[in-house]
């Protein structure tokens, strides 16, 4: 898939009037290219928001009847899914009261409506949920009674289970099927400074302070509005650090935006709560102007405000390399040759503080997470080592690949990021 044509479907779906020039460019699309473009948008987590915008603009006619029609059938599929994913949310939340488990919903189907209109438009792959330390053994039983297993453990945040039996993940249209596999993670923080080797972060969120949100016939604790666009924002973050942002996570956040700028009063609880942090100050105008420039929601007050107090090394980063990882392609699907995802670690080097060791650039280069997981996997299972479907889902020679390849084309940017920074300290 070619960056113009992720360009030109990401500014279809700008919150404006302007997608005239993106029709006119769909009409040039090969049969091919479609195809290409279809994969994306399901990696991307847009396809169904795209289906909803050409239907609301009347350009369903646009695109090739074969195209409009995988789109509607993968919509059928999520209708269901969502519907099944709902009433497994629901009784684990009933599991979880009925064993005393003190617990907040994190994203999912608490982000329906403020930054989703409608659930069926999500492709929702886990339940997240923050819960306090006394109530993790509990939650992990009742997880275990349910017949899911935990995989193998790489943050101390964080414990994430599945159910074996759902088998593994497609990457076809089926990903929208209820009988597509889901996790549950349970979170006791949300950032993990040692993932990233980043300087701690005072705990942001707590199950002491939630409302009741309330979607359809279902009712449960989540997150107040200051903290689940926090969230969002801390979220987008460690995805962008583990080289690819899905891009429904901007979208989400704009449509957010689209509704909340002229909020003061949500404004002002979010400067209270994070304005004394310039780490996370500096999150929040890179995601925010990351955001906006891509899908034209409207500024919030804060990111005038922020962005010019962010060091200036991220404004550089923010200015040349923030919409090329943006457009990275999922690294284990998409080949491309010397893919710029890595050029986010120009962007964690900012913030290494006293903790982050001098070699973390260089591991983060050569040993990336995935592999230290499938290391983990073997050690708990070493039975896989023999079990050729499971060697073939991890995908190890694209990783390989992806991971050696933008590893090189880091070391290539090198001398115009210090060129850059040179020219910005000198004018």
């Amino acid at each position: 898939m070619t960056r113009n044509s992720a360009e030109a479907v990401v500014h279809f779906l700008r919150f404006s009037n302007d997608y005239a020039n993106s029709i006119d460019t769909f009409k040039s699309f090969s049969t091919r290219k479609w195809h290409h473009v279809l994969q994306w948008l399901d990696d991307a987590g847009l396809a169904l928001y795209f289906l909803r915008k050409l239907k609301d603009t009347n350009c369903a006619d646009k695109i090739p009847a074969w195209a409009l029609s995988r789109l509607a059938q993968n919509l059928l599929l999520n209708h269901e899914r969502v519907d099944d994913l709902s009433h497994r949310f629901d009784c684990l939340n009933h599991r979880f009261n009925d064993a005393g488990i003190r617990y907040v919903v994190l994203k999912g189907f608490s982000l329906v409506p403020q930054y989703c209109s409608d659930a069926s438009l999500r492709h929702q792959g886990d339940f997240d949920y923050l819960v306090d330390e006394q109530s993790l053994p509990a939650a992990q039983r009742v997880l275990l009674e349910d017949e899911y297993q935990l995989k193998p453990q790489l943050s101390a945040q964080e414990l994430i289970f599945v159910k074996p039996s759902m088998g593994a993940p497609s990457r076809n249209h089926q990903q929208y099927s209820a009988r597509s596999p889901h996790a549950v993670e349970l979170h006791l923080d949300i950032w993990d400074s040692e993932q990233h080797r980043l300087p701690a972060m005072k705990s942001l969120f707590s199950v002491n302070r939630t409302i009741t949100h309330q979607w359809g016939d279902l009712a449960f604790p989540a997150l107040t509005d200051d903290d689940a666009f926090l969230l969002q924002v801390l979220h987008a973050c460690q995805h962008l650090f583990t080289y690819w942002i899905r891009m429904s996570s901007l979208f989400e956040i704009s449509f957010f935006l689209t509704r909340h700028t002229s909020d003061s009063p949500l404004w002002n609880r979010i400067e209270q709560k994070a304005g004394d942090d310039p780490m996370l100050r500096d999150f929040f105008v890179i995601i925010t102007e990351l955001a906006t420039k891509l899908f034209a929601a409207p500024v919030p007050r804060l990111t005038y405000e922020w962005r010019w107090q962010i060091r200036p090394a991220t404004r550089i980063w923010i200015e040349n390399y923030a919409r090329d990882c943006a457009f990275c392609g999922m690294p284990a699907h998409e080949f491309d040759l010397f893919p710029r995802a890595k050029l986010v670690l120009f962007l964690l080097e900012q913030y290494k503080g006293d903790r982050f060791r001098e070699d973390a650039v260089r591991k983060r280069l050569i040993a990336p997470s995935r592999f230290s997981r499938i290391a983990l996997s073997i050690k708990e299972k070493p039975s896989l080592v023999c079990n050729l479907n499971w060697w073939k889902r991890q995908m190890l020679i694209r990783r390989s690949l992806f991971h050696a390849l933008s590893g090189l084309r880091y070391f290539f940017e090198i001398p115009r990021w210090r060129w850059l920074n040179r020219a910005s300290s000198a004018s």
